[in-house]
């Protein structure tokens, strides 16, 4: 996900003006890596810090800078957990500011994790020169409940090409046809398959639809290692055959225009970009309401309390009614600021401000 948003960024910015350069901790897909380099940046693999290789990490970052830290202005980190010890040595050998980005809301979903991240990015905000933050909420996990008063931090959000993920009709029925679910009420959900996304919330809420009557069917977008756990739950409750994994799409876009309710029930998200995909593609949206503030951008997205059933969910989902003009939610999510082209500009902006510490 932070790999997404971080070539988001990349592929729409000034690159006559900015150019990024990338210290990857743990693999990226490969073809970043090829994309990275077609667009004019390196890439650099560095050992993933642990109790075992945290020194092999430290040697290799101060190798890196010592021989590369005069080339940069900004080292700009979206891994707050290496954040401090990338900064160290970025300073000792170059002239730099140094920016944290906080991606979560939470520091892990496993208590022992959590306490042991809390204790690795103490004082953090002191440790770096800005701090960005894809909410106000991902903002105060990382640096603190008064973070959103610093004249040095910033929101940034996960913004997307809005045009991208205008409803087609034609993409919908071509989609529909190649799944086979022209005649089906579809529900979608995309991202990760993982427990902190709660894809079997979502498969709970498709057999409340079907006791119901309704004729529906769910499309699980993504992969993850939990993928035969959830074939399992469904099987469970015998509606196989309902369920589609469609595996990882490049299609994401059709895939959203062939979708009729988009539900989205993760225990928690720094931004939940997939909701915003999806009210740009004039779906009717339905999440718990931890999300941040900064994802309800139109009245296509409604929340509800976490302690809702997948019952109540079905309800809602069956008595929302069939959305029409799905192709304007495009304009209005332009008009709130969630286009990456306007996006990747003021970053641009804001980073000559920070390289100049004129903010």
């Amino acid at each position: 996900g932070i790999a997404n948003v971080v070539m988001n960024y990349y592929r729409n910015i000034d690159r006559e003006e900015v150019q990024f350069d990338c210290l990857v901790f743990s693999q990226a897909p490969d073809n970043f890596d090829s994309e990275i380099s077609e667009l004019g940046g390196k890439i650099y693999h560095f050992t993933q810090p642990g109790l075992k290789t945290y020194s092999k990490s430290q040697k290799e970052l101060e190798e890196f800078f010592k021989e590369h830290g005069k080339e940069y202005d900004i080292i700009h980190c979206h891994e707050i957990l290496v954040a401090k010890m990338v900064f160290k040595y970025a300073r000792k050998y170059g002239n730099v500011k140094c920016i944290s980005h906080s991606h979560s809301v939470k520091l892990s979903d496993k208590l022992i994790r959590a306490i042991r991240n809390r204790f690795i990015i103490m004082r953090l905000k002191q440790k770096s020169d800005y701090c960005f933050a894809c909410s106000r909420k991902a903002g105060q996990t990382a640096f603190g409940k008064n973070i959103k008063n610093d004249k040095k931090f910033f929101v940034l959000v996960n913004a997307i090409n809005v045009d991208k993920y205008r409803f087609s009709s034609d993409d919908r029925r071509n989609v529909r046809e190649e799944l086979s679910i022209d005649d089906k009420f579809v529900l979608g959900n995309i991202g990760r398959l993982s427990a902190e996304k709660n894809q079997k919330f979502a498969i709970d809420v498709l057999n409340a639809m079907l006791s119901k009557g309704k004729d529906a069917v769910l499309l699980l977008v993504g992969k993850g290692g939990i993928e035969n756990k959830l074939k399992e739950y469904a099987r469970g409750y015998g509606i196989q055959d309902k369920v589609t994994f469609t595996g990882i799409r490049k299609d994401i876009p059709q895939i959203l225009s062939a979708m009729d309710f988009f539900v989205f029930p993760s225990k928690f998200e720094g931004f939940g970009i997939t909701l915003l995909e999806a009210q740009a593609s004039g779906l009717n949206c339905l999440c718990f309401e931890n999300m941040p503030e900064e994802i309800k951008s139109t009245d296509k997205l409604r929340c509800i309390s976490k302690k809702s059933k997948s019952k109540q969910w079905a309800d809602i989902i069956l008595d929302t009614e069939k959305p029409n003009n799905r192709e304007m939610y495009c304009e209005e999510l332009k008009e709130k600021g969630y286009d990456i082209k306007e996006q990747a500009n003021n970053l641009k902006d804001l980073y000559f401000k920070i390289k100049e510490d004129n903010i």
